[in-house]
């Protein structure tokens, strides 16, 4: 993903590159989604709700929230 800053071997098969690059999507989506929906950006304005990423560890089972 070439929105990705990173420094180092960008391919599949480095776990460093590919968690940035699912770490990067996390926050576009979240991004789009403020954009896209002007009723949810709205309540989330208001308070009324959060949009928040979150990542799922494989290897732990823990779910890492995105501020």
């Amino acid at each position: 993903m070439d929105a990705t800053r990173y420094t180092g071997e960008r391919s599949a098969k480095n776990y460093g590159f590919v968690d940035a690059v699912a770490h990067k999507s996390i926050e576009m989506t979240v991004t789009n989604i403020r954009k896209d929906s002007p009723v949810l950006a709205e309540l989330e304005t208001k308070g009324a709700i959060k949009i928040t990423g979150a990542m799922y560890n494989l290897a732990t089972g823990a779910v890492e929230f995105f501020g």
